[in-house]
């Protein structure tokens, strides 16, 4: 059960609105003024509203606390729906009832035209994140998510497991992955998969290039730049960027622009592997490993010949399954 504070007009409500001292407190028990006001309270602040929470707070036990959401719901107080239960703007609804022909009628073309999809997968994160309590904040969040970047379902789903998993499931850090998803070409879950697979790639090489070059800190997103063209547009491992690593410690300081001036000239050369660098520096000493071919003389040629004594094959001889 989750509760969500609806959107309210401008129109200068106080913590508890007027309308509700009037129309509704007096067919109210302790018990449900008690759960409202607290709600009201807990949702003014910005809390996730836990069930669990608010019978604790109020002493409450959970049956006490089920009854009086369910009388809430009666006086029109909360509202039950596939988010989960609004906290109902009084002064909204009264003002509605003077055009309410107009209202029914934008309110059921938007209905028609809400994703089902969508929807399910709002009702999904709720359950999955926040124990099936959301408040409206979050469900706005993901609205705009939605429309500001196009993500999928399957990825919106993805998007909150990331956050979770990392402990950090806050709206700052929820908008920030979010982002640069987005930059990186994400759309559905298959490009997804794809992008984690190089940003996994990619971290990890810029943490050992960090490593290498004693840096003590994170690459910062200049330096970043260069890492991912020799990742993404060379089409390089680790280890040839290794080896221009190496060809920096005879430099005081070496920046990474320095390192991508040899790496560039690499790829320009058209070398692909390690070994092709060492060749093309080393020629001579390529040829020096090359093995030894003995000379033989004429003599030995002949004698090793004449007593050489030929060997003979049948059919069933396995000379060709020993090559």
């Amino acid at each position: 059960m989750k509760f969500i504070q609806k959107s309210k007009l401008e129109l200068g409500d106080t913590l508890v609105p007027d309308l509700f001292i009037l129309n509704n407190m007096k067919s109210l028990g302790e018990i449900e003024l008690k759960v409202y006001l607290y709600i009201l309270y807990l949702l003014k602040k910005g809390v996730d509203v836990d069930s669990d929470m608010i019978i604790k707070d109020l002493d409450l036990t959970p049956e006490e606390f089920k009854t009086s959401i369910e009388v809430l719901q009666a006086e029109e107080v909360f509202q039950k729906t596939t988010r989960g239960i609004v906290v109902n703007d009084l002064k909204e609804m009264e003002i509605n009832k003077s055009y309410t022909p107009k209202f029914d009628n934008r309110q059921k073309k938007y209905e028609d035209v809400i994703d089902e999809k969508r929807k399910a997968a709002v009702d999904a994160i709720c359950e999955s994140f926040f124990n099936g309590l959301m408040t409206f904040n979050w469900s706005t969040d993901i609205g705009n998510l939605f429309n500001m970047y196009s993500f999928s379902e399957e990825v919106m789903i993805a998007l909150f497991q990331y956050c979770k998993e990392r402990k950090a499931l806050n709206r700052k850090y929820v908008f920030a992955v979010a982002e640069t998803w987005h930059n990186g070409g994400v759309r559905t879950f298959e490009e997804l998969e794809s992008f984690l697979d190089n940003y996994d790639k990619l971290s990890k090489i810029k943490q050992k290039i960090s490593k290498s070059l004693g840096l003590g800190r994170s690459l910062s997103k200049y330096e970043e730049v260069y890492v991912k063209k020799w990742i993404e547009d060379y089409g390089y491992d680790f280890d040839i960027i290794e080896e221009g690593l190496k060809r920096s410690t005879s430099t005081t300081n070496p920046s990474i622009k320095y390192i991508d001036a040899i790496i560039t000239s690499w790829y320009k050369k058209g070398f692909r592997t390690v070994d092709e660098i060492l060749e093309s520096e080393n020629p001579k000493e390529s040829l020096e490993k090359k093995p030894e071919v003995k000379r033989i003389s004429n003599d030995t040629r002949k004698k090793s010949y004449q007593s050489y004594s030929q060997r003979e094959y049948d059919s069933s001889d396995d000379f060709y399954d020993d090559i």
